[in-house]
């Protein structure tokens, strides 16, 4: 019970079918991934650009403050070692060569120079300056960063000492020829850790303006893009929700349009299968009304025979048959029994199997022999019967004080006697299948036997489902095997007969599917 509460309410709300909670819409994580990752190649490549700038900086200071040295260098003469010269002349000279020096900073552009010296031999006296350096004092660090150059020039780094307090620098020196004195340039450190600063906050300023121009527009690019797949989820609601005429929108032209295209044959063909599904519960209604009409059609309890004991047996091989038997009771003493086959299966076959019946029963009231009655019945059926449609049929008249049987055989398997000894004998007066021809033809080819039927003998009527019976190797049944079969069981009562071909038939089919409805009658004197 609590298996079947389940059931319902699973049915009822589909707790099982909820789809996952949505956290992130797509556009949101298509956003927040594209975004990472546009941050991350915004900071790698500001990074690089950086380090690559300020080593270009760095490269090209230090390159200008080769030039100037060198430049300098050039142009200085060492009038100072000359002693003989005088002492107007030597200021005029030493007046020269600081305008000198103070052209060549003009020359050096952005270059951040404190000042461009001229030291004499020692080292110590200061012999011109482009910008007053005679007030500076400097102390230098030893180790050379221009070592390896074949310029002569030494690049030290140390700090100076001035009305502006302690200030980092770094010096160009180069020496001039014979000892006379050097050449030193003087750069400041701060002015190239500012202009570095400068050079980093532009470069801070330009990623964070990608970042916020970026980002944003990620977003609206990702929400533009996403919203196919918005769309698409919308689709599968509705259809989810039963609509399956609902069609798909989406005519992008990349990987979501042709999910779109497919999702629309998917609806398409579920709405068929829907149709097939309602018109199949529709057939199998019908069947099933089929089914109760004939199986209350068929005798459930069959008429009872002076003298004669009568077992039965009917499967259809689908929801309805074409099969038919009955015991019908006649006048005198006597009783018809009949089995039928109608060609068609299913409805159509039910329907003439029906017409069939109610012809029998009214026919075998009507007509006093076998042969009348026959007649009249194939008359009647192939006024109706539509093209490749017919009916075979095994008529067997008892009369019961005597046992005299008359046999029948409209197109039908021949009929059956198993005698008290056990052998088993086949009748096969001529006949054609009712429903054939409804003139002359009919009439020429029927014919009747008579059989006396002794104590213990007994008659057996079948449709073909017996003997063509078929296992999964394609063999079929036979005669043979069926007769044999009778033999073994020849002492039997009626019902053991049955039960015995039956269990039989079981073993040599194995469980294969049937392909025919199979009927079976046999009636033992007593």
């Amino acid at each position: 019970m609590a298996l079947t509460s389940a059931k319902i309410r699973n049915r009822g709300g589909r707790s099982g079918e909820r789809p996952p909670k949505q956290i992130f819409p797509i556009s949101v994580k298509y956003g927040v991934v594209a975004g990472l990752i546009l941050l991350a190649f915004v900071i790698g490549v500001s990074n690089s650009l950086t380090t690559s700038s300020l080593d270009s900086t760095s490269r090209l200071l230090h390159q200008n403050g080769l030039e100037l040295v060198k430049l300098a260098h050039s142009f200085v003469d060492p009038f100072w070692t000359r002693t003989e010269m005088p002492f107007e002349e030597r200021e005029s000279s030493q007046l020269k060569l600081e305008n000198r020096l103070a052209g060549f900073l003009q020359q050096g552009g952005d270059t951040p120079v404190l000042d461009l010296l001229v030291l004499d031999g020692t080292g110590t006296r200061l012999i011109a300056s482009a910008r007053g350096g005679d007030r500076l004092k400097f102390r230098l660090e030893s180790g050379n960063l221009n070592s390896g150059s074949a310029d002569g020039v030494v690049v030290l780094e140390g700090d100076v000492s001035g009305s502006d307090g302690v200030v980092p620098i770094r010096s160009f020196e180069k020496k001039l020829p014979g000892g006379a004195g050097s050449v030193q340039l003087l750069l400041s450190a701060r002015s190239i850790a500012a202009l570095e600063e400068e050079l980093q906050s532009s470069t801070n300023k330009l990623v964070w303006s990608a970042l916020l121009i970026g980002i944003p527009l990620v977003l609206v690019v990702g929400f533009l893009l996403t919203r196919p797949v918005r769309r698409l989820r919308e689709d599968m609601a509705m259809v989810a929700r039963g609509n399956l005429d609902h069609q798909s929108q989406v005519r992008t032209t990349d990987e979501l349009g042709s999910l779109a295209s497919s999702f629309n044959r998917m609806t398409r063909f579920l709405a068929e299968a829907r149709e097939q599904e309602m018109q199949a519960q529709a057939v199998a209604r019908d069947l099933n009304i089929a089914s109760g009409i004939q199986n209350a059609l068929l005798p459930r309890e069959l008429p009872e025979i002076s003298g004669i004991e009568i077992a039965h047996y009917y499967q259809s091989a689908k929801e309805v048959g074409g099969d038919y038997y009955d015991v019908v009771p006649l006048a005198g003493d006597r009783a018809g029994i009949v089995v039928a086959d109608v060609s068609g299966k299913g409805l159509a076959g039910s329907l003439v199997m029906t017409m069939t019946r109610s012809l029998v029963r009214m026919a075998a009231r009507i007509h006093p022999d076998a042969q009348s009655m026959l007649e009249s019945i194939n008359a009647s059926l192939s006024k109706d019967m539509t093209d490749g449609m017919f009916v075979t049929l095994a008529w067997a008249e008892i009369v019961a004080d005597r046992g005299r049987v008359r046999i029948a055989r409209a197109g039908h398997n021949p009929p059956l006697i198993l005698r008290a000894n056990g052998r088993v004998e086949q009748f096969q007066p001529g006949g054609i299948a009712l429903g054939i021809d409804g003139g002359p033809v009919f009439q020429q080819a029927l014919e009747i036997s008579d059989v006396q039927l002794e104590r213990g003998d007994a008659l057996i009527l079948y449709t073909d489902g017996i003997v063509e019976a078929m296992n999964d190797s394609g063999v079929e049944y036979g005669l043979e095997a069926f007769a044999r079969v009778l033999q073994n069981l020849n002492s039997s009562d009626p019902q053991s007969l049955v039960d015995g071909v039956l269990a039989d038939l079981e073993a040599h089919v194995a469980g294969a599917e049937p392909t025919d409805d199979i009927t079976l009658v046999i009636a033992r004197r007593e």
